[in-house]
């Protein structure tokens, strides 16, 4: 009940800045939702005696973030400006050499995994029906998640990929992929009716699978960190990493579907 509570408050809110905001807004509220995310990779690092650069790594996410809203030509100049920043940053505040590697590469892979692949939704916002698209999308994704879940729960009984997540069963992810494939038929005919039945079916279910790997990808981040969840700010989801894993794989993948399928 708590689970479906946070849910029910926190949708419509999403929705409505998704369809009824602004650009600008919209920014926001992705940018919002990045820094949370960024904060709790951050602290999940942390936990692995490596620090890494938290101040700098969201500044650096927010950045990458407003250079896929003003012009994703600015994303090139930021990935030619921040391995020196990283390497400067540590060369200026840190002695310790033998985690120097470490402290960088975690910092770069928090940047790019959350805010870089976040960005994605502030191109596909600003593409011919963006609104819809972000939300077609978003039913996709979360009709996966919810039938993942629950499907899991009740179903499961073979691991999908036990030494990452002992928990997943490949009766939950089928009954995600069967969710997306409902998602799709959903957001076809409430957000997409000009796009045929067919693409947003195949996006669907192209989404649907990457969305899994990216919450397998944040399982291993949980379980190399020793954490349960990546926070505890949702009540009954955890943090918000936890619920925007998915959404961080498959936001590239639609984006390329739409950029040279559509």
């Amino acid at each position: 009940m708590t689970r479906v509570l946070t849910g029910a408050l926190a949708v419509p809110i999403v929705v409505g800045i998704v369809l009824y905001g602004s650009p600008t807004l919209f920014f926001l509220l992705v940018a919002l939702v990045v820094a949370g995310a960024a904060r709790e990779y951050f602290e999940m690092i942390a936990l692995t005696g490596i620090e890494g650069f938290p101040w700098l790594g969201q500044i650096m996410s927010f950045l990458l973030l407003l250079g896929f809203f003003l012009n994703p030509g600015l994303v090139l100049v930021w990935g030619a400006l921040a391995p020196p920043v990283l390497f400067a940053t540590w060369l200026l505040h840190e002695k310790n050499v033998k985690v120097a590697l470490d402290q960088i590469a975690y910092t770069l892979l928090g940047v790019v995994y959350v805010g870089g692949l976040g960005g994605y939704y502030l191109l596909i916002r600003d593409s011919g029906d963006g609104a819809h698209l972000v939300l077609f999308l978003l039913t996709v994704i979360w009709l996966g998640d919810i039938a993942a879940y629950y499907g899991g729960r009740t179903f499961g009984r073979r691991p999908l990929a036990e030494t990452v997540s002992p928990r997943k069963t490949l009766e939950g992810a089928a009954a995600g992929l069967f969710g997306s494939f409902l998602g799709g038929l959903v957001g076809n005919f409430v957000f997409l009716p000009e796009i045929s039945i067919v693409h947003c079916l195949l996006a669907a279910i192209i989404c649907g699978i990457i969305g899994q790997f990216g919450d397998l990808a944040e399982s291993l981040l949980k379980r190399h960190t020793g954490v349960k969840d990546s926070g505890n700010l949702l009540p009954g989801h955890g943090g918000i990493l936890d619920r925007i894993d998915s959404l961080l794989f498959a936001g590239p993948a639609f984006y390329c579907y739409l950029r040279f399928l559509l």
